[in-house]
């Protein structure tokens, strides 16, 4: 009952938001994804101190804008409409979902939520003129894809060497939709699962096939435990 009546919540809060009028300036993106981190592989590159402690959960790094020819957009606050982060603006019942779901895990969350907002959300119309939209339309996503009990259910558990293939096929067989896994290091070099990303069409924010395979990883890859 609790999960019902929070996406009943954020779909209202998505309603609401994109019933504000069209930029008359759109930006020239593709379509967007929205980003999940594996905690563990967050903390463990030795590049940052994480303050908070890992847990078992994909969390949201953001929702970005994407190209298909060309690098993604980022940082577009000069655009005409754009209004800075306004962190005293988001609802509480949003920002408890924004906590729950994306952590900042090296320090204070607002500060995160600002620099994606700041940083990608500036790039993607209809969201840099309403904030409100760009973190509600992420945490529709984020409630309603457990990713990591997708991975568990098809067996794929952290603490074992994983394939992207296999990554990708667990989602696929899911969601309906072929995700863009991306890997990075740990300190020891480790190549590791780091993020998920999730596609959707940016006309009408329904899932598409991610257009990219993987970045950076070369199998096997490892899925490490969250401690």
């Amino acid at each position: 009952m609790k999960m019902n009546l929070l996406l009943l919540f954020l779909a209202a809060m998505v309603v609401r938001a994109i019933s504000q009028p069209p930029n008359p300036f759109p930006l020239p993106y593709d379509y967007y994804s929205v980003v999940f981190q594996w905690a563990k592989s967050v903390c463990n590159t030795g590049v940052n101190q994480c303050i908070k402690p890992t847990f078992p959960a994909f969390t949201l790094h953001g929702l970005w804008p994407q190209r298909y020819r060309f690098p993604p957009l980022d940082d577009c606050r000069r655009n005409l409409g754009y209004t800075n982060f306004k962190n005293a603006s988001i609802p509480d019942p949003v920002r408890n979902n924004l906590i729950q779901y994306w952590p900042n895990m090296y320090g204070v969350n607002e500060d995160f939520w600002g620099r994606q907002y700041e940083k990608h959300g500036s790039c993607v119309d209809p969201f840099y003129s309403n904030q409100l939209t760009y973190f509600v339309t992420a945490l529709r996503v984020a409630t309603s894809t457990d990713l990591y009990s997708i991975l568990a259910a098809a067996g794929i558990l952290c603490g074992n060497p994983t394939t992207v293939g296999a990554v990708r096929t667990a989602i696929h067989a899911s969601t309906g939709f072929w995700p863009t896994v991306q890997c990075n290091r740990s300190i020891t070099r480790t190549l590791q699962l780091f993020q998920i990303y999730l596609c959707f069409n940016k006309i009408t924010n329904v899932p598409m096939d991610c257009p990219i395979v993987q970045k950076g990883c070369i199998d096997p890859i490892d899925y490490p435990r969250p401690i």
